[in-house]
């Protein structure tokens, strides 16, 4: 892979903005570049901090929430989207999970490099899906390292497409929390995470992209489901898989089940019993 040393982070409205002309990308079996960013000496924004903590809920406890760094780390990922050699829309692309691995949390005044990549693009039965990487890493050791997947719907790859998958039937578990979530927050979160992706922003600009109505971030409802759980010191994991969107406004209905090493975490639509996702949480 090519390293490319880059002086800033760009802002989200900046990628936004290139973002449009992504659109017209129409590819006949893409491949991904293997174009690797590289920002050195990335810190947190103690005001930014402040206001992810306060959104979510998450713990003032020294170190930093493996999602705040994602929403630090993330503009640079989409910067790799928007390049010209990358063959797949920007917009309008689902997201469909995530998996972090924290060898040891981030204090909340260390410096850490950002290296981001793509790979692993594979056929799906709606389109195509690719992973989006961003390794944080600190004197040349990976600390932790954040994989989101994302659904470019309508694109093929050469072969078979997968047949659709077929899911058991979703049996509620025992509640232990809810959330009601009204119109705006998708608008809120975006003012927190620097994420204004047209498809969370509100019904119109939803629609436009083939969406029933504005829905929530799937990072949002992600971090509110870890802020009381995800451990401030040791080795772990988690995983989200993101069944249906929380078409917005939602009352939201969650079980969070403890494990021997960690947690699973259920979400489910409180009113037609559809899963929302589904978060593991492992302590190592």
């Amino acid at each position: 892979m090519g390293a490319q040393i880059v002086t800033g982070i760009p802002s989200m409205a900046s990628v936004y903005a290139k973002a449009v002309k992504t659109l017209k990308r129409k590819p006949k079996n893409p491949v991904l570049p293997e174009t690797v960013l590289v920002f050195q000496g990335a810190k947190a924004d103690p005001v930014k901090l402040a206001e992810f903590r306060q959104a979510v809920g998450a713990p003032m406890n020294g170190v930093l929430p493996s999602l705040y760094l994602h929403s630090l780390a993330f503009p640079l990922a989409m910067s790799l989207m928007v390049q010209d050699d990358f063959p797949l829309p920007l917009l309008g692309m689902i997201h469909l999970s995530n998996q972090v691995d924290v060898d040891q949390p981030l204090g909340e005044h260390e410096a850490f490099d950002i290296e981001v990549h793509s790979e692993n693009l594979s056929a799906h039965p709606h389109g195509a899906t690719s992973d989006l990487v961003m390794r944080l890493v600190v004197d040349g050791q990976d600390r932790v390292l954040l994989r989101s997947t994302f659904l470019a719907k309508g694109v093929r790859l050469e072969g078979r497409t997968p047949e659709k998958i077929a899911h058991p039937a979703f049996a509620a578990p025992q509640r232990t929390a809810s959330w009601k979530l009204d119109q705006g927050t998708g608008r809120r979160w975006a003012a927190v995470a620097g994420d204004y992706n047209p498809i969370h922003l509100s019904a119109v600009s939803a629609k436009a992209l083939g969406m029933p109505a504005a829905i929530a971030h799937g990072i949002y409802l992600a971090a509110r489901a870890l802020a009381g759980i995800e451990p401030a010191n040791g080795t772990y994991h988690w995983s989200i898989e993101f069944k249906t969107p929380v078409v917005l406004p939602a009352s939201v209905d969650l079980a969070f089940q403890p494990q021997a090493d960690g947690y699973k975490v259920h979400a489910w639509n409180a009113r037609k019993s559809k899963p929302h996702f589904e978060l593991d949480l492992v302590r190592s």
